[in-house]
């Protein structure tokens, strides 16, 4: 942004102000940056009201975001101590990474936060993990927190559970919350903790998001993105991309399928790989791909509930591919608490480790298709998903078209 010299120093003679040149670079340089701080998408922005009414979606987003920032310092002493190896991280039986900090956050935001009936129901990815902060020596599961966190993990604790009073104890009994303490552990246990993130979803009576937070607590300042599309609410702080690539899709670091591949080449987009499923949202949010599409599993629903509200919410949209291949529908996963797959289709998806209830069985037959809904876990993805930004849902006849043309020859992979 340029300004105008003989403007700028004949207004300040007016005003009998007397600025040199340097004044006036320094001056024109304040007002360039400001400009660009301006111009960047959501930045920081927040709709309506600064003050939340008391029991709306926009007062749990906003209680969410206090919590995750409580979280935050503890979580970054944790993630420290891992990169030592000093004993904070297991191997799961589903071959993920555990830490202690992943039992703690949900033990906290679960047991502390959304605790004493204010909701339907909490399902959380670290359910099984047995956690214990009150009694000394703190435990997770046969994990012994150092002693020498103590101070922190009672801090911590102590500041969410004042933080609890805020919730109305009427307002959200319809709601189900799902929660990823942690997603992209793996990363979180290789030095990679930038890509991680606190992922919290609320959902509807018939199991739709309606509001959410996605929330990093290791970049260099915590970068996040919040809000609840039928209140008009909205709110961030990002690490927005300086080039804006609408035209990049988000992948894996991994392989991608033929159908991925050849979509992408149909589309005349790039690839940008990445790591961790909320992540590659809060991009699509920073202008750092427009679209994240995958047709293999490997994900759940507490991966996806968050991110979905918070991108409805931004404008854009994350569904189930399906029914978008075949009716160009939106198609949202089901996000409430079950004992079976909501979202299961027969004779759809791959039987694979990643989406067995029970790996014996899945690794004595594996990649066939799955037809009895109780061979699968209740709350695996079976059915892909295709997440686009504001800008890139204006063209979903184009993705649509896309897919529809790669499938005859390569169909999706649902595993």
């Amino acid at each position: 942004m340029a300004t105008d010299d003989g403007a700028l120093r004949k207004a300040l003679d007016q005003l009998g102000v007397t600025i040199t040149n340097e004044l006036l670079v320094n001056a024109e340089a304040t007002i360039s940056r400001q400009a660009d701080e301006l111009a960047q998408y959501n930045r920081y922005f927040v709709s309506r009201s600064m003050q939340p009414s008391k029991g709306t979606l926009r007062d749990l987003c906003d209680v969410s975001k206090q919590a995750c920032d409580i979280l935050a310092p503890m979580i970054k002493t944790f993630y420290a101590k891992c990169s030592e190896s000093f004993g904070t991280a297991k191997l799961k039986s589903d071959a993920t990474f555990f830490s202690i900090a992943d039992g703690i956050v949900q033990h906290l935001l679960v047991e502390h936060l959304f605790a004493g009936n204010k909701f339907g129901n909490i399902v959380g990815e670290e359910d099984e993990t047995n956690v214990n902060i009150i009694r000394k020596p703190f435990t997770v599961d046969d994990l012994i927190v150092p002693s020498e966190f103590d101070d922190l993990v009672e801090r911590t604790r102590d500041d969410i559970r004042r933080l609890a009073e805020r919730i109305d104890d009427k307002s959200y009994k319809g709601i189900t919350i799902f929660v990823d303490p942690i997603d992209g552990t793996r990363e979180f246990a290789t030095g990679k903790g930038e890509f991680c993130s606190i992922l919290i979803g609320f959902n509807n009576l018939i199991g739709k998001p309606v509001a959410g937070i996605m929330y990093r607590p290791l970049t260099t300042r915590p970068t996040w993105a919040t809000g609840a599309k039928s209140e008009n609410y909205c709110a961030s702080d990002l690490d927005m991309a300086k080039v804006p690539k609408l035209t990049g899709v988000l992948v894996s670091d991994g392989v991608n399928t033929p159908f991925l591949e050849k979509v992408i080449e149909e589309l005349q987009y790039e690839k940008v790989p990445c790591y961790a499923s909320g992540n590659r949202a809060l991009m699509l949010l920073e202008g750092k791909g427009g679209a994240y599409i995958r047709d293999t599993g490997g994900f759940a629903k507490w991966d996806c509930s968050g991110p979905q509200a918070v991108l409805e919410a931004f404008g854009g949209t994350m569904s189930k591919l399906p029914r978008f291949i075949s009716e160009k529908v939106l198609d949202s996963y089901t996000y409430l608490e079950t004992k079976e797959n909501l979202d299961f289709i027969p004779d759809t998806t791959l039987f694979t480790l990643s989406n067995a209830k029970d790996k014996r069985v899945a690794r004595m037959v594996r990649n066939v298709l799955i037809s009895e809904v109780d061979l699968v876990k209740e709350y695996s993805c079976l059915c892909g998903l295709i997440a686009l930004d504001k800008t890139n849902l204006q063209e979903v006849d184009k993705f649509h078209a896309a897919m529809v043309k790669v499938q005859a020859q390569f169909p999706p992979m649902y595993t």
